[in-house]
């Protein structure tokens, strides 16, 4: 279950309780993961606009911003990001927030570490078919009439980075 060495999954971390922050980094640092940890939405928010990430882990209950909050925020700077919300306080509401949102998975806190895991790579495996798909289509609204060969390549080039 561990991603390939050469494109390890890009993990945030949110969660206020720094104890449980820093086992999990170091947990998923030992396997393979490259891990960002915060303690709290604000931190969050700024490492998102710096740092591209494929999964964040963030905890529902925190202050300043819980993690809905978190959420809607990041998905408007990456749209394509998956986000597995953790509580150790769910409720039927928030559960149907958080799906109303699409975060990936709602986990209910405490979890077996080979779940968080398993949901790591599945939320991983989602964001890449999700991202495939709309360079895909991207690149064929591109290739239509009209389009010369030149105008073409710059388009590819200008969506490799947007999907890199």
């Amino acid at each position: 279950m561990t991603p390939v060495k050469e494109n390890p999954i890009r993990i945030l971390l949110v969660d206020d309780e720094a104890d449980l922050v820093e086992f999990l980094a170091r947990l998923l640092l030992k396997r393979g993961y490259t891990v960002t940890a915060t303690n709290s939405g604000p931190e969050a928010i700024e490492a998102v606009e710096v740092q591209t990430f494929d999964v964040a882990i963030v905890d529902l209950k925190m202050p300043q911003m819980d993690g809905i909050e978190v959420l809607q925020k990041i998905r408007t700077i990456q749209p394509y990001l998956e986000v597995i919300m953790l509580t150790g306080h769910g409720s039927p509401e928030s559960a149907l927030e958080a799906g109303r949102l699409k975060a990936f998975r709602y986990l209910l806190k405490p979890y077996k570490i080979e779940e968080l895991l398993e949901q790591i790579q599945e939320a991983y495996e989602q964001r890449e078919n999700v991202l495939n798909t709309a360079y895909e289509e991207e690149i064929m609204e591109s290739i239509s009439p009209g389009h010369t060969p030149k105008d073409i390549l710059a388009r590819c080039e200008e969506l490799r980075r947007k999907y890199d």
